[in-house]
């Protein structure tokens, strides 16, 4: 099941998002031991903020994973800080995952939606490249030191798809 974490989960989102840096340290731009250093103050204020209509942090239950679905300002849509514990990999929860933030975006108004993705990601390159998601040749470092490059994607709607009143 997913559902969108409640401000009051902010230990959840912390649990997950540890999780996630000491699984997959090269999926992600922040490290484990920065984002471990935060204060439980920094995790209650990053749950409220996916409080707000544009903003999604979804839960793949019983505490599996986790995806951030945000719309920007300008309309925009952008998947973030995806990922699934090794255990329930391989059963198309990555794939629910990410459908469920590309609906939510989309009944947001979002005609454009944009991540990042490790160019050794292979597996979740294969996955967004699935679901329309096109390299824009834009790269930069993963984070200052590392030899790995984060690639740019970009996943454009149909033309006429976009909700006349949003829905997030």
């Amino acid at each position: 099941m997913i559902s969108r974490l409640l401000a009051h989960e902010w230990e959840v989102l912390k649990t997950l998002r540890l999780a996630s840096l000491k699984d997959e340290p090269d999926a992600f731009s922040p490290t484990w031991l920065d984002t471990a250093a935060l204060g439980d103050d920094r995790w209650r204020a990053g749950a409220e903020r996916f409080g707000v209509p544009a903003v999604a942090m979804f839960i793949l239950r019983p505490d599996r994973g986790l995806m951030s679905a945000t719309c920007d300002i300008d309309g925009v849509g952008h998947i973030g800080a995806m990922w699934v514990q090794p255990s329930a990999r391989g059963s198309g929860h990555g794939s629910a995952l990410l459908d469920t933030g590309l609906d939510f975006l989309a009944n947001c108004g979002c005609e454009m939606i944009e991540l990042s993705v490790t160019e050794t990601n292979v597996h979740a390159l294969r996955l967004y490249e699935s679901r329309g998601f096109e390299l824009t040749g834009v790269d930069e470092p993963l984070r200052d030191g590392s030899p790995l490059r984060n690639l740019f994607m970009r996943w454009q709607t149909a033309s006429g798809s976009q909700q006349s009143t949003p829905q997030c």
